[in-house]
């Protein structure tokens, strides 16, 4: 016992952690993003927001012209603007922004990620004054997702949203057909049933 008290223990050997990589950053980023869309207390997606993005600029910092980094800003500025909307024209005006630099970089990027996103920015934001929010734009984007990616369901249930938000819904109907289609050709999993039960409640509007 008084051994154990009066020797200093043996010096640790100093483990170094290997920084994080790119990928590594966005997928905390959509981990994040994924989370806030089920949680319900404000104090928690407010930290969830910081968390992507404290991720997102240390993505930046390293590839500041990156593609994924950009989204990854992108995303983490929309979790911001979930978190604060007494300012969501503000960030989400900077999320439609950090969108184009990374369609201008890397269009195709996350199935076309880019140009959807900003789609359904656009199609759910508040208009002016509020807000950015501007349907025919937003069909605009979601038809370059869909040029891009045709076979990837999230495109063409951005599509069919924008087309409805724009008022024209027996094509948004036909979209949301389409992509229940596509849907039903994915292998089983949670994000074949997510795309399903979006494009059942999109025909059933």
């Amino acid at each position: 016992m008084l051994m154990a008290v009066g020797c200093a223990a043996p010096p640790q050997p100093r483990i170094e952690t290997a920084p994080a990589s790119i990928e590594q950053r966005v997928e905390a980023i959509t981990a994040a993003a994924r989370r806030s869309e089920q949680e319900r207390d404000a104090k928690v997606r407010a930290q969830l927001a910081e968390d992507a993005s404290r991720e997102a600029e240390a993505c930046l910092a390293v590839e500041p012209q990156a593609a994924a980094c950009l989204y990854g800003h992108a995303v983490a500025l929309g979790l911001e603007a979930r978190a604060h909307p007494a300012h969501v024209g503000e960030w989400l005006g900077r999320m439609l922004a950090e969108l184009a630099a990374a369609e201008a970089v890397e269009p195709g990027y996350d199935q076309a990620g880019p140009a959807r996103v900003r789609a359904l920015v656009l199609t759910r934001a508040p208009g002016w004054p509020l807000g950015p929010g501007d349907p025919a734009a937003g069909v605009d984007a979601a038809q370059r997702a869909v040029s891009l990616r045709p076979q990837y369901p999230p495109n063409q249930l951005a599509l069919a949203e924008a087309l409805a938000g724009r008022g024209d819904l027996q094509a948004a109907r036909e979209t949301y057909q389409r992509a229940r289609q596509q849907a039903l050709a994915q292998p089983p999993g949670s994000y074949r049933d997510e795309w399903l039960r979006e494009a059942d409640r999109g025909l059933l509007r």
